[in-house]
């Protein structure tokens, strides 16, 4: 069996075993445990976690655990019920915003004040071009993240709770510009001009609502023509990879959409029928808006 690190070793079965002392029985002989993961790393934080939290006299002994630790042992915890694409965005936030100017911080020694001063510079001046600020959203995501960590910190008595609240963005409101009726039948004659895959996205989304990964990721299997329903049953996201050939440590996938309600079934019109069905004919593809065998990216598409 392959091993790496002190006490961590990858298993027959594929599978990474990190082993910790547990507790000594009444002779005096140390007693050991386990956790397991997926991957090194997974195992490496769960490790971290097991051991700070065994330890009856962490507090007493002032042992520091660093806030950079206890964000990538949250991460990993909260990684089963998350999306990867929920994952792979909390993770560029931690690793562009928060680690850099928090992570060094003994998590016991973090301060709703210390938090609310970082969240505000975010806010000023945070664009790692230097290029002004944050949006509140954007911040808000951090804030929720720090909060959660902390929280989770505290169950496991690492730190004591924050004392003081954290401060949080307003929520941006942002007018909708709305077709009126003159706009959309404008549109709706370019797109039925020499109709391509990309104008048939644009019906779609213009007639069943569809968001711009769901038409990326719309098959012609999903369109139940016999029944006029539209099952909207995947997204296109991107999501973090450890290591690619080319160096790029994001893909896109086809994944499932973000919430429960995401997944439905849309009735079809005639108007989109006809249309559809027309398309279908020539489609060199099983997506609908591509005429390769691969997905088109919705940031391509966008453009």
């Amino acid at each position: 069996m392959s091993r790496r690190g002190d006490n961590i070793r990858k298993r027959a079965d594929g599978r990474w075993e990190g082993r910790y002392r547990k507790e000594r029985d009444s002779s005096g002989r140390i007693k050991y445990a386990s956790v397991y993961g997926k991957t090194y790393k997974e195992v490496k934080n769960k490790l971290a976690l097991v051991i700070a939290c065994n330890d009856s006299n962490l507090i007493k002994k002032n042992r520091a655990i660093k806030f950079s630790d206890v964000l990538e042992i949250w991460i990993e915890n909260n990684r089963i019920r998350q999306k990867g694409a929920t994952t792979n965005r909390y993770r560029n936030l931690i690793d562009t915003h928060i680690t850099p100017q928090l992570g060094h911080y003994d998590v016991k020694d973090i301060t709703s004040s210390i938090i609310n001063t970082f969240l505000a510079q975010k806010l000023e001046s945070g664009r790692i071009d230097g290029k002004g600020g944050l949006s509140n959203s954007y911040v808000k995501s951090m804030m929720l993240i720090i909060k959660s960590a902390l929280k989770f910190a505290s169950d496991e008595e690492m730190c004591s709770p924050l004392k003081s609240p954290i401060f949080k963005p307003n929520d941006e409101k942002h007018e909708l510009s709305i077709l009126n009726h003159d706009e959309q039948k404008k549109l709706e004659e370019h797109l039925l001009t020499d109709t391509n895959e990309t104008k048939i996205g644009i019906l779609l989304s213009l007639h069943a609502g569809l968001r711009i990964g769901e038409v990326c990721a719309l098959m012609w299997k999903d369109i139940d023509f016999v029944n006029r329903i539209i099952h909207v049953r995947h997204t296109i996201s991107r999501i973090r990879v450890s290591k690619q050939e080319n160096g790029a440590i994001s893909k896109l996938i086809i994944d499932s959409p973000k919430t429960r309600t995401s997944k439905r079934d849309i009735p079809l019109s005639k108007f989109l029928l006809n249309i559809l069905q027309s398309e279908k004919t020539v489609a060199k593809s099983e997506y609908v808006v591509s005429n390769t065998a691969n997905f088109v990216s919705p940031r391509t598409y966008e453009y």
